[in-house]
């Protein structure tokens, strides 16, 4: 073979391998913008460091950001998630959408998971978005969610 062909050859592979990288890449196995705690004492950090404790299934932590009134309710009625009946969560993506703050020490927060589903290497992947709205009031600790919302779908 030439030395036009061999060119022609590789860029051909090359092709090849990016579109399969590209094709069974799925949204949380690149880059991952959300996978570091922000530790931050403002309504979306904790909204923020909640779905995060969600996603890595660490429930003790994610009662954490509740506010105390949700903890005695959800402790009392034993309505705290059993996180293995939840399926991956590596399929998801928090975005805050809009923080309100309602006085000194209340604020409301808006929110849009997206949802992710493969298509396979020829088919297209599809998204849905899902959006909630979490009450969070400042304890003594600092911001807490004052919603008894916590499945984060």
């Amino acid at each position: 073979m030439d030395r036009f062909s061999w060119i022609v050859i590789s860029v051909v592979g090359l092709l090849l391998l990016a579109a399969v990288g590209v094709a069974t890449l799925r949204p949380g196995q690149g880059a991952q913008t959300q996978d570091v705690y922000l530790e931050q004492d403002t309504p979306e950090g904790v909204i923020h460091d909640a779905f995060l404790a969600f996603q890595l299934r660490d429930t003790e932590r994610m009662k954490s950001y509740f506010s105390q009134r949700v903890q005695a309710e959800f402790d009392q009625n034993q309505r705290w998630p059993n996180m293995d009946y939840y399926p991956d969560t590596s399929n998801r993506r928090m975005r805050i959408e809009k923080v309100e703050i309602q006085g000194e020490d209340r604020a409301i927060v808006t929110i849009g998971i997206d949802n992710y589903s493969g298509g396979g290497l020829f088919s297209q992947s599809n998204v849905w978005t899902s959006k909630q709205t979490f009450s969070l009031l400042r304890e003594e600790s600092g911001w807490k969610i004052d919603s008894e919302n916590f499945y984060f779908y």
